[in-house]
C-alpha cells in the first residue's frame, strides 16, 4: 500500500509499505533437516519532494527492510537513505545533479546486512558492509529537447478508437 499527499505545491511525499507473513515450512538435504519458520515481514518506503524554485528540486528518500526469516537463519533489517538536489539551466536543456547515496548520519549502520544461518551441527554470520556516503555528480545535455506535446494523427474510427 502507498499513498502520496502534497501539503503544498512544492511539497510532494509518498509513504509506501508492505506487510505479510513470511512461513517457510518442509525439509532441507535429502529431508534431513526438517524446516518450519514463521515470521512477520515488512518494508516502508518514503520519498520527500521538494520544489524549491522552478529550476531547483530537491528529494530525500529511505528504503527499509525489516528482519525476516530464512530456511535456516534470519536476515537482519536492512535500510538505504539517500539525497538529491537538481538544478536545470538554459531552458531545461541543462540539468545538474548531485546526489549522496546511502547516507550515514554519523555512525548508523545504513546499507549493512547481517545473515545468519544455522543449523544442528554448524552456525555462520555473515556481516555485508556495503559502500557508504557516495557522492555524485550529473552534468545532461538535451540535444533537441521536446515541449510540446506530439499531436497525432486523426482516425477515421475518431478519437476513442481505443
Amino acid at each position: 500500500m502507498g499513498f502520496t499527499i502534497s501539503p503544498s505545491k512544492k511539497l510532494k511525499i509518498f509513504i509506501g509499505g508492505n506487510v505479510y507473513n513470511l512461513k517457510i515450512a518442509g525439509t532441507l538435504f535429502d529431508k534431513s533437516v526438517l524446516v518450519n519458520s514463521n515470521n512477520w515481514v515488512y518494508s516502508i518506503n518514503s520519498n520527500i519532494n521538494y520544489q524549491i524554485t522552478p529550476t531547483l528540486n530537491s528529494q530525500f528518500n529511505i528504503s527499509y527492510l525489516s528482519a525476516k526469516n530464512t530456511a535456516q537463519g534470519i536476515d537482519s533489517r536492512f535500510y538505504q537513505p539517500n539525497i538529491s538536489v537538481k538544478k536545470t539551466l538554459l531552458d531545461n536543456k541543462i540539468s545538474l545533479t548531485m546526489q549522496w547515496q546511502n547516507v550515514a548520519f554519523g555512525n548508523m549502520k545504513v546499507n549493512e546486512q547481517s545473515i545468519t544461518t544455522y543449523g544442528s551441527s554448524f552456525y555462520t554470520s555473515t556481516n555485508y558492509v556495503q559502500e557508504r556516503n557516495i557522492f555524485l555528480i550529473n552534468i545532461s545535455y538535451f540535444f533537441n529537447k521536446v515541449e510540446k506535446k506530439t499531436k497525432l494523427p486523426s482516425s477515421e474510427f475518431g478519437e476513442k478508437e481505443f
